[in-house]
């Protein structure tokens, strides 16, 4: 993963730090916390491995030098909250956001504006003029949290199989020219 690139979050109670191979249980712990997730995107539980697969996956013709991951800490140092994406992808100054997710006592709370907004002027600093991200039809609350961040839909996708499901994945944006 690409380690040079960082953002800060203006929170007090809250800080992003990029995640490590030796944050990979607690990362699962976050996972599985967040089990409401998995269910309304997979039809499933979280696997024991999606850790794992965090770490591990990227997009087909990426590396995983492409992608950030970062956590968001309490200040007990738990993870309350996990962020992934990659830069210049799918095209140059475009940053795609493959996963925004926060424990369900964060939610709610502004973590998740405050979260985007910093991550907003980092990309803007960095010459990026756009933002993207894919939600799945059955996640009507992220579709509606997207949009109040000022994202738009630009596109629906055919039907593709998410675990037990298949959705139509909604594919937003945010231009920040």
């Amino acid at each position: 993963m690409n380690t040079k690139q960082a953002f800060q979050l203006d929170e007090i109670d809250y800080h992003v730090c990029e995640l490590q191979p030796k944050h990979m249980e607690s990362l699962q712990k976050l996972l599985n916390q967040c089990e409401d997730y998995a269910i309304t995107v997979e039809g499933e539980g979280v696997s024991p491995t999606a850790a794992q697969e965090i770490f591990q996956s990227a997009p087909p013709g990426r590396s995983l030098n492409d992608k950030f991951l970062y956590g968001i800490l309490n200040q007990k140092e738990e993870i309350v909250g996990v962020f992934e994406g990659m830069r210049n992808y799918p095209s140059e100054m475009t940053w795609w956001i493959g996963l925004l997710m926060l424990a369900p006592e964060v939610r709610g709370h502004g973590l998740g504006q405050k979260l985007i907004r910093s991550f907003k002027d980092y990309v803007h600093l960095q010459q990026g003029k756009v933002i993207m991200l894919g939600v799945v039809e059955d996640n009507l609350a992220a579709y509606r949290f997207w949009q109040k961040q000022g994202f738009e839909l630009v596109r629906q996708t055919e039907p593709r199989r998410f675990g037990k499901k298949t959705q139509t994945v909604y594919v937003m944006r945010r231009d920040l020219t």
